[in-house]
């Protein structure tokens, strides 16, 4: 997508002053599929694409939209613009020559020469044949009217906004999604919808929470800290969840993709046409997989590299904490879910926290993700260690209370433990989850596993959240 690494050259386009003449016919207007618009304003470093705010240059925020007296035509700037549709620029310093290109349609401008090479056809740039493509404070420049018509799109000029106003079409592409479907989705995504709060953790993750249209954050999430985190949570509609979506809701936000998990919501987007990306996160390796992903849908390669860059190296600080650990020495833990007597399967997410952590799962040789269990079996698989997570129905008390649990070693040695929770429970497939596995590790072997873990915590939250955690959070969460 991005074709070029001569990022110090901010291509830029010359709008015209009063650009009304020369547009396409009215039959071409209305077979045309506007799909990405963008507001560009004189003198403003940002510009709006699909509702969202972009800097016009991310490198240098004085490269902002001018008037050029001279010619009377506004100085654009196009990488971004360009970049943002999913096409590509690129700058050849030795022949000074400007290359873009989206879906079909290639450009070619050189730097001092009225013509340019449209699909290979020769043509003027202008009827006024002194636009010529120039270089201002480092820039080359060109006319805007000119590559957004050649590029298969449209632009207008409000002479009383002084604002530029495109219409370009939306580079496609086909991917393939973490369940191995096929999706149909812009190569630069914008607008986001979410009907997972795990896959609205992963927007998280790249720092792309602003383009969010709809959300699922579900109730484990929507607490004092996402509040804080995010204001806009309560502005952000919601559209259900994987089992169940409002499909109203959706089509009506138009997004350029939507992130869901499996589950029945997926075969009803894909009949309306929805473009719907399954994520999963429950795998080893699946989490950073699915951060770097979305990393790539939506050009935020660099953040999603930064965050999964953490978790490799602080996954790796806890495995070689717990390595030196017998085998025959490591505890054996129990999970509950939302009540004691449900745990999770080998196939789960947890399962491998336990793992990672330095323990063994006692329901690991389980399958079929949540499941029930008596306490028998708790008896039978005697668990050192019992682990309630933050949504789990009963209290430490309640578990070491009850006369059915007696007898497990984790009750009569009181190691029952409640893993922790801030926007959601360390125990759940999402960033937050390494926190989980260092505070598991440390809770399982304090003797031979000590971390920071209010450093840890507030480097983390600053990380993904941009987030200070306040100093009256941190008891709580480092217990």
């Amino acid at each position: 997508m991005h074709t070029s690494t001569h990022r110090s050259i901010c291509v830029v386009l010359i709008a015209a002053a009063m650009m009304v003449a020369g547009f396409p016919s009215t039959a071409v207007r209305a077979a045309y599929q506007p799909v990405s618009s963008v507001t560009l304003t004189v003198g403003s470093s940002t510009m709006t694409v699909n509702g969202f705010n972009f800097p016009v240059d991310p490198a240098n925020p004085k490269v902002t939209p001018t008037i050029e007296a001279a010619w009377n035509r506004a100085l654009v700037p196009i990488r971004n613009v360009v970049e943002l549709t999913g096409g590509g620029v690129t700058w050849v310093p030795v022949a000074r020559l400007v290359r873009l290109s989206l879906e079909s349609h290639t450009v070619e401008l050189t730097v001092g020469s009225a013509r340019a090479r449209v699909d290979g056809r020769t043509v003027w740039i202008d009827t006024d044949h002194r636009v010529v493509p120039t270089i201002v404070l480092g820039h080359a420049m060109v006319p805007v009217r000119f590559a957004a018509e050649s590029l298969g799109g449209l632009a207008t000029w409000s002479a009383q906004s002084r604002t530029i106003m495109l219409t370009l079409p939306k580079q496609m592409q086909q991917v393939t999604d973490m369940m191995g479907h096929a999706v149909t989705v812009p190569c630069r995504v914008v607008r986001i919808a979410t009907i997972s709060s795990t896959a609205t953790q992963l927007v998280f993750a790249v720092g792309a929470q602003d383009q969010l249209v709809v959300a699922s954050f579900g109730a484990a999430v929507k607490g004092k800290a996402m509040a804080a985190i995010y204001p806009r949570m309560s502005q952000v509609p919601e559209a259900g969840n994987q089992n169940a979506a409002n499909i109203e809701t959706l089509l009506a936000a138009h997004p350029d993709i939507v992130l869901t998990e499996e589950g029945p919501a997926l075969a009803q987007m894909k009949a309306v046409g929805l473009p719907a990306y399954a994520f999963s996160a429950e795998q080893p390796g699946q989490l950073t997989d699915a951060i770097t992903r979305m990393g790539a849908l939506t050009g935020r390669v660099d953040e999603a590299k930064q965050s999964v860059d953490l978790l490799t190296t602080k996954m790796k600080t806890i495995t070689d904490a717990v390595s030196p650990i017998a085998v025959a020495k490591r505890l054996k833990v129990y999970v509950a879910g939302t009540g004691i007597l449900k745990t999770f399967a080998g196939d789960f997410f947890q399962t491998f926290m336990v793992r990672n952590a330095g323990g063994v799962s006692v329901s690991e040789e389980l399958t079929g993700g949540k499941v029930d269990v008596s306490p028998e079996q708790v008896l039978v698989w005697n668990p050192d260690v019992i682990i309630l997570t933050s949504y789990t129905r009963e209290s430490v008390g309640d578990v070491l209370a009850n006369p059915k649990l007696q007898n497990v070693a984790a009750v009569q040695n009181r190691r029952v433990y409640v893993m922790p929770k801030y926007v959601v429970s360390w125990d759940l497939p999402a960033p937050e989850s390494f926190l989980g596995t260092m505070w598991l590790a440390q809770k399982l072997y304090p003797d031979q596993v000590r971390f920071d873990m209010a450093a840890e915590i507030a480097r983390f939250y600053r990380q993904f959240y941009g987030f200070t955690v306040p100093a009256a959070d941190f008891a709580a969460l480092s217990h």
